[in-house]
């Protein structure tokens, strides 16, 4: 077998989407096609050909990501998939390889994604950079505790939903690291009904707008799926997506969908799912009435490492020298990261190393997460010290939490 690896042309661009959907055991529907129409211009693909038959797909469109402190352009990398017939023959590698370089020499220090089976990434520095919780909390003890209600809550329609929403999800993505920016044609699939994986015994999409007194200040997307016995009413309230830029709008949301008839459980999950931080567990009367589920989120594999480490900020100074493995057909590289005033400087260096790792554990810390030391005990990244892998992680990590609930 001999692979050969370029961009599609024009009219290969339903062939690459048939692929793609092929790959993950899925028909092409209109959805998917014109999902594919509107990303095509912005993006940039590399495919996989066996004897003139593309075999495999991958591309990457400009995305903004949210890192500590700050926001930067990265490609995020979606639609890879192999066909059955052709796994394991090295046609991803192939295809990765040849995207991310195209993606550093756009000059993009982040490569990110939202990976299916993740440990396939790792080989292509992709480490686990956000984790989030799927949630989900059931009657009858799903009783909340008494507060004050921080604003007013009011379902609008699609037509507000579109003007208010952005500007909602546009502050969150200053404020938490991991939070993915949204265009008009993001958002456009964001609030649609049209989605074929989406449940199809439940609702359409219902949208409330929370309002503090000084304009929208969060947001609720949900579906309810309904559900009769003989005790009566089981419905399910799905949460689509629950945005507030204060504790008291997420407050006030919560309980919101403890509240609404017919409902017996509150599922938050996939585009649902919440921050490591959420203070649900915290406003249930009852904790273990809340089930939460751990799952990574967002992939990050850094391109430019230097680049990446001084456009972030930090929230405490300090100095760190790391070695990177060689990896990727990469060379071990090593870095001396000065923190002042926040701000800092990066630059190659020969000096003894604080810290040992390869470029997948860069990517889970670039965000900010804090698991230096976890990985430590696992043996991911060694420390000169236990004392050097405590001091690392205070410089590394960053609050709050990165969290990212979007699909890539």
């Amino acid at each position: 077998m001999t692979v050969t690896f370029r961009p599609i042309e024009a009219d290969e661009l339903m062939e690459f989407a048939g692929v793609n959907l092929t790959a993950f055991g899925e028909r092409l529907e209109p959805w998917h096609a014109n999902w594919f129409k509107d990303r095509r211009q912005q993006s940039v693909t590399m495919a996989a050909f066996d004897q003139g038959q593309m075999v495999g797909s991958s591309m990457f469109f400009p995305v903004e990501i949210a890192i500590p402190g700050t926001v930067v352009p990265a490609a995020g990398v979606t639609a890879v998939g192999v066909l059955p017939t052709h796994r394991r023959r090295g046609v991803m590698r192939g295809m990765l390889n040849r995207l991310l370089l195209e993606a550093g020499e756009r000059g993009l220090t982040l490569a990110a994604l939202w990976a299916s089976e993740g440990g396939i990434y790792t080989r292509f520095g992709f480490g686990p950079a956000a984790q989030s919780l799927g949630m989900e909390l059931q009657h009858p003890r799903a009783k909340l505790i008494s507060g004050a209600r921080a604003g007013e809550m009011t379902l609008v329609s699609l037509e507000v939903a579109k003007r208010q929403f952005p500007k909602v999800h546009a502050e969150l993505v200053k404020r938490r690291p991991g939070m993915v920016g949204r265009d008009e044609i993001a958002w456009g699939y964001a609030l649609s009904d049209d989605d074929p994986n989406r449940p199809r015994d439940a609702s359409h999409l219902f949208f409330l707008s929370h309002d503090s007194g000084r304009g929208c200040d969060g947001y609720l997307i949900y579906r309810i799926r309904g559900g009769w016995s003989p005790r009566g009413p089981e419905g399910t309230l799905l949460i689509t997506e629950m945005v507030g830029t204060s504790d008291g709008a997420t407050a006030d949301m919560w309980r919101f969908c403890t509240e609404v008839d017919l409902v017996q459980r509150i599922d938050a999950s996939g585009r649902g799912c919440r921050p490591v931080d959420d203070p649900l567990p915290w406003l249930a009367h009852d904790p273990q009435a809340v089930v939460a589920t751990i799952r990574t989120t967002l992939w990050c594999s850094v391109l430019d490492t230097a680049a990446l480490l001084e456009r972030r900020r930090y929230q405490t100074d300090g100095d760190l020298t790391i070695h990177l493995d060689a990896s990727r057909d990469l060379p071990a590289t090593r870095w001396h990261l000065t923190v002042r005033d926040g701000v800092a400087s990066c630059g190659a260096t020969k000096v003894r190393p604080d810290l040992t790792m390869s470029r997948s554990e860069l990517g889970a810390l670039c965000l900010g997460r804090r698991c230096l030391t976890q990985m430590v005990a696992a043996g991911r990244v060694r420390a000169q010290s236990p004392a050097i892998a405590r001091r690392a992680e205070g410089l590394l990590a960053w609050e709050p939490q990165p969290w990212c609930f979007e699909d890539i």
